[in-house]
């Protein structure tokens, strides 16, 4: 072939290969052959090349080996394109590694019949050597091009303070899944210096601290450490993360009395253990003394109570990478065993929970305490921030209570709702609230009450025993009440490591009696591990449905470790 057909041979197979995308796959891995030239002999296979290819940090290089004789016909460069051509076919051999093996170097590779297309990095200068049996490529930077180079460093630099920007903007605006997602992309693309990385990455730590992915949270926080050690920011954040989610041990014990009725005596131990991956388990262990003159028995009549009465639960919780969240409980109580399970999405502003939960031990109702109380339960939540300083929170629930081997004595519809007004951010964090808590029965079963025993002979002195009236009983008290509440809270720090906390409203109770409430609460941290705090309320007891009032008072001892 003359050097004129050779060269219009080259500029159309390159014409070819530049219509055909850089990223183009051929069937099976390399582009279909063209016919060999005509003349050539089908009975013998003609002998393949052998590819070589090795890439260091100053120079790489890249060589086709033949086991006969072989010539180089043509070379041309067309900007990053660097195209051979050769008098001998490839045969066999497979050239799909090579930008793999040339990273940095070679970013495509394209071959045919007798001709191999390169698409050289950019800033990279290829020399080209031909022998006996074969060519070599050697790749090199262009000084020229390393210049330009660090232009385009400083503009990826530019850029990514451009987008660090942005993400901040989008995080004050509530944008916090796009914030996100913009930093962790930004995070991933090429090389970066240390300020700017940390700053970023500290910024993905807010981002997934308020979409509740605190474990991720952490995790960033450690990143920005690594480059910017002992950050007072970012010691700040991690520190305050572990405060709020880390394991931790607490013990309460409260007293609490209902006017004309029981005294309750209860101690609860509460905790939360992290482990392996997005799991964790929470435990509640609850003792409660119960003294009481008349109780309501199961057959309806009355008698003293002075015993204690326990009741557990372990939830095992995971987080799910789309900021969702599961928990599966186990409840067990004197003569019960139930489950439940919650389910929770979260986004921006908001996060909805729908669960429900089979024979779950209730102590609502003092019948439920002494005979071994029991609800089976369906319900969702909902809240949502509507701005910096409004709060809505709604639920709703179907009920079904029962007594430990009778399931079915009563069933209700319940809803909850509050609205939460933020007066005062700086300095006491004051805010008002209202809040209505609804149960509507729909079904409460009565029943015979038992006929009094034959009295024993009894001393002359000694009183009758009290005879129940006769008639019929309900075995739980449970009753409908609409309680509508307005509450001023205001809580704030009387000194480093000092807090309060107080709370003062109405409560009506359109079905039922009315009447003020309050709260008032006291917490100290001597040590960074260690919170110790007191607390006292009056309310009243709406859902026995008799509206008593509730006194309590009680303390706690909570460990972080």
């Amino acid at each position: 072939m003359s050097s004129a057909s050779r060269k219009r041979h080259v500029a159309a197979l390159a014409a070819l290969l530049t219509v055909i995308p850089a990223v183009s796959v051929w069937p099976q891995g390399a582009p279909p052959q063209s016919e060999p030239p005509q003349g050539a002999q089908a009975q013998t296979s003609p002998p393949s090349a052998r590819a070589e290819a090795e890439a260091g940090p100053q120079q790489a290089r890249f060589a086709l080996r033949w086991p006969v004789a072989v010539t180089l016909d043509a070379v041309e460069r067309r900007g990053r394109e660097l195209i051979l051509l050769f008098n001998r076919p490839l045969g066999g051999v497979a050239l799909d590694s090579v930008p793999g093996r040339l990273s940095g170097w070679v970013d495509n590779v394209q071959y045919g019949y007798d001709m191999v297309l390169l698409t050289l990095a950019t800033g990279v200068t290829a020399d080209v050597v031909a022998d006996r049996n074969g060519v070599t490529v050697t790749f090199a930077q262009d000084a020229n091009a390393q210049r330009s180079a660090e232009a385009v460093k400083a503009d990826a630099a530019a850029d990514r303070r451009l987008d660090y920007f942005k993400a901040l903007t989008l995080l004050e605006g509530g944008q916090t899944r796009e914030a996100r997602a913009l930093l962790r992309d930004r995070l991933q693309d090429g090389p970066r210096d240390a300020q700017s990385t940390a700053q970023s990455t500290a910024l993905l730590a807010q981002a997934e601290e308020r979409l509740g992915r605190w474990r991720e949270a952490v995790a960033a926080y450690d990143a920005a450490l690594e480059l910017t050690p002992d950050e007072p920011s970012l010691v700040q954040g991690k520190a305050r993360l572990l405060y709020d989610n880390g394991d931790r041990a607490r013990l309460d014990t409260d007293w609490q009395s209902v006017r004309g009725a029981d005294v309750q005596r209860i101690q609860r131990l509460t905790g939360v253990v992290t482990l392996p991956g997005a799991n964790s388990l929470r435990y509640a262990l609850e003792n409660r003394l119960v003294d009481v003159d008349a109780a309501q028995q199961r057959d309806g009549t009355p008698a003293p109570f002075h015993g204690a009465r326990q009741r557990m639960e372990f939830t095992l919780s995971h987080d799910w990478p789309e900021v969702e969240r599961t928990d599966l409980t186990l409840f067990a109580a004197r003569r019960l065993l139930g489950v439940g399970v919650t389910h929770g999405w979260k986004d921006d502003d908001s996060e909805t929970r729908v669960g429900a939960a089979w024979s779950e031990p209730t102590f609502a109702f003092l019948e439920g305490i002494v005979s071994a109380g029991r609800r089976d339960r369906l319900f969702v939540q909902h809240e949502e921030r509507l701005s910096d300083r409004w709060n809505l929170t709604l639920g709703a629930g179907y009920n079904r209570y029962g007594l430990a081997g009778d399931a079915d004595l009563a069933r209700s519809a319940s809803v909850e709702a509050s609205l939460r007004y933020v007066l005062n951010r700086e300095g006491p964090l004051t805010s008002l609230v209202y809040a209505v808590d609804a149960e509507y029965v729909g079904r409460r079963v009565q029943r015979a009450r038992a006929l009094p025993a034959a009295p024993e002979a009894l001393a002359e002195d000694a009183p009758p025993p009290p005879v129940p009236p006769p008639g019929f009983f309900t075995p739980l008290p449970v009753a409908t009440r609409e309680v509508h509440t307005i509450l001023l809270s205001v809580e704030d720090w009387l000194a480093d490591y000092v807090r309060y906390g107080a709370q003062i409203g109405y409560a009506y109770d359109r079905r039922g009696k009315s009447g003020p409430q309050g709260a008032l609460s006291l917490a100290w941290e001597p040590l960074d591990a260690l919170e110790i705090g007191l607390r006292l309320s009056h309310a009243r007891s709406t859902a026995r449905g008799t509206a008593s009032a509730v006194n309590a008072a009680g303390g706690y001892l909570m460990w972080r470790y």
